[in-house]
């Protein structure tokens, strides 16, 4: 694997990294799913000459999210795989997977058509369903991540506790996932340091950019220990977009990291292939206020809808939904709180 060892974590550069770009899963959020087949082989051939060995592609949601979630992709799942597999010669390939949205038969169909890694998103709530997918990722030869979605709701030590279940299960790395962009770099160095001295697999970050410290968070998980770390170019991303490709290498670069990736020309595969596409409205004010508040973006419009009907301030409602759910809000408990606050 590309990567480069130093001292130690807590060194001017950080340890042994490994760049997963998401660019072509993550990002299609930001194109509402519809990357060309043109920009996903130009992804995949950039980012591989750029030395890039991890490449995640797909549904934002991950395999059959398409079908299962009626969210179509202008490029479904088997046809990147048939793309992935005829592109990529060093770089390894693979998808996410969301166990409910994804079936144990989706996964099987991905081994078949060559894929080689998979990362299983659960809640850090309910880590369980995770279990059976791990069981066959292995059982099919793939290199099996699990990443802890909503990793902001537990503090360090009840997230370790999940880390080591995943980890228990088989899981050969598990990610620490800033879905809301909320963390600070102090944190993300608390909250992996902690993890790492529980935890015997390698740890990985996968961090958003509401309050615009992605790539901070990033190296402050790299010097924490993190062996992955999760990028995308130009940053596209789901919301308010995710740590930078070419900036996180060119941020390694200069802290004396010699990763064998070529930021160079990572910069200019981002400006060529990436920066052009046309992409959906993001608001800031929602970013920057989920990002405070730890509300995850997919609640959005479920909160500002309750906010119009009860005449509340969408943003107090937001931060009084947090205080007192943040891994799933429902409807009803939505519209109570928002009627408590038009009562004041």
């Amino acid at each position: 694997m590309t990567g480069v060892s130093h001292e130690t974590a807590g060194s001017a550069a950080p340890g042994t990294v490994e760049i997963l770009d998401c660019t072509l899963r993550d990002g299609s959020y930001s194109v509402d799913f519809r990357f060309t087949e043109e920009t996903i082989r130009n992804v995949l051939t950039g980012l591989e000459e750029s030395g890039i060995r991890l490449i995640e592609l797909g549904h934002g949601l991950g395999l059959n999210a398409a079908e299962a979630l009626a969210k179509p992709m202008l490029v479904g799942d088997d046809r990147c795989f048939e793309i992935a597999t005829e592109v990529l010669q060093a770089a390894r390939w693979g998808m996410f997977c969301i166990p409910g949205i994804a079936e144990l038969e989706h996964l099987k169909r991905a081994a078949d058509q060559g894929m080689q890694f998979v990362r299983i998103g659960v809640d850090i709530t309910d880590v369980a369903p995770a279990e059976a997918f791990i069981d066959l990722a292995r059982e099919l030869g793939m290199s099996t991540f699990v990443n802890l979605m909503k990793t902001n709701v537990l503090d360090p030590h009840g997230v370790a506790g999940a880390a080591a279940q995943c980890a228990k299960y088989g899981a050969e790395s598990v990610y620490l996932v800033d879905s809301v962009g909320g963390f600070l770099p102090w944190e993300v160095t608390e909250l992996f340091e902690q993890v790492g001295r529980e935890l015997e697999v390698p740890l990985g970050f996968h961090g958003h950019d509401n309050l615009g410290l992605a790539n901070a968070n990033a190296l402050a998980a790299a010097r924490a220990g993190a062996r992955y770390i999760d990028t995308t170019l130009d940053g596209i991303g789901r919301g308010a977009g995710n740590t930078v490709t070419e900036s996180f290498v060119a941020i390694l670069h200069g802290g004396g990291a010699d990763c064998g990736y070529d930021y160079r020309a990572l910069a200019q595969l981002s400006e060529t292939a990436v920066r052009p596409l046309a992409r959906l409205h993001d608001d800031r004010s929602y970013q920057v206020v989920g990002g405070l508040t730890q509300t995850h973006s997919s609640f959005f419009p479920l909160i500002t809808r309750c906010a119009e009907a009860t005449g509340t301030d969408v943003f107090e409602l937001m931060a009084a939904v947090a205080d007192v759910e943040r891994v799933h809000p429902t409807e009803p408990l939505v519209m109570d709180v928002a009627a408590a606050l038009s009562a004041r």
